[in-house]
């Protein structure tokens, strides 16, 4: 019964997603100096990918960009920031927190049928298990969803871990039916439901739409409730973006 799938912010294939150096150095967020650094250790993780080294190019990712955890991350070092996920925001905001209190009220807890088991908001041995998977590509599962499904690939712009020209990069090596139409497709603007705001930016080729949110980071449905509520709705009904 599936019908389509749509992707926020997601690394589907971070071999071709690599260029974090020019992305950093262009925000103004790196020097030369330190944007060369984040270049070296990408080019190593790209290598370590090559050469199926998967665990190796995960460990390289985390130590740069992904900062799972890990306060010596390159990132966060060269930039101040504690949260990565939105280049406005240095400090994560706290209502992020707030669903660990509310899952443990007694009425939750017996609504979602959990009894007294402890909760705990993330699991070091799942990470464990998982941690390949960072560095290995989906994309040829996603060209074959793509020939006969619907699919969103949308992005925050303000987003560090998973940017959207990175994520532009990646759909461009793509082999699917449609690439070159996709690449001639014209941009459009998307307009908020009043038709006063720019919500983003979209291009859409038969089945395939990819949208850039404005004014969103990694977690666009946080930063941008009401224009991302209008973004599934358009892409489950069918409804057009912007005039066609």
């Amino acid at each position: 019964n599936l019908k389509g799938i749509a992707i926020g912010n997601g690394v589907v294939e971070l071999e071709s997603m690599l260029d974090y150096a020019d992305y950093l150095y262009q925000l103004g967020l790196v020097d030369h100096n330190q944007a060369e650094i984040v270049r070296q250790w990408c080019d190593k993780a790209r290598h370590y990918i090559e050469h199926r080294r998967y665990a190796d190019a995960a460990k390289i990712f985390d130590h740069v960009i992904l900062c799972g955890g890990n306060t010596t991350c390159y990132l966060k070092q060269v930039t101040g920031f504690n949260n990565i996920f939105n280049y406005l925001r240095a400090e994560w905001p706290k209502e992020l927190g707030y669903y660990v209190e509310f899952l443990q009220t007694p009425k939750v807890r017996d609504a979602i049928h959990v009894g007294n088991i402890s909760f705990s908001s993330r699991s070091l041995i799942v990470r464990a298990h998982l941690y390949e998977d960072i560095a290995k590509s989906v994309k040829p599962w996603l060209a074959t969803l793509m020939e006969e499904y619907k699919v969103l690939i949308y992005n925050g712009q303000l987003d560090l871990i998973v940017p959207y020209p990175l994520t532009v990069n990646m759909i461009s090596t793509i082999k699917w039916s449609g690439a070159e139409a996709f690449r001639n497709a014209q941009r459009k603007i998307w307009l908020s439901p009043n038709g006063q705001d720019v919500s983003g930016y979209v291009r859409q080729v038969g089945n395939f739409t990819e949208v850039l949110v404005r004014n969103a980071g990694h977690l666009v449905v946080h930063d941008q409730p009401d224009v991302t509520l209008d973004m599934i709705t358009k892409f489950i009904r069918g409804q057009p973006f912007a005039p066609r």
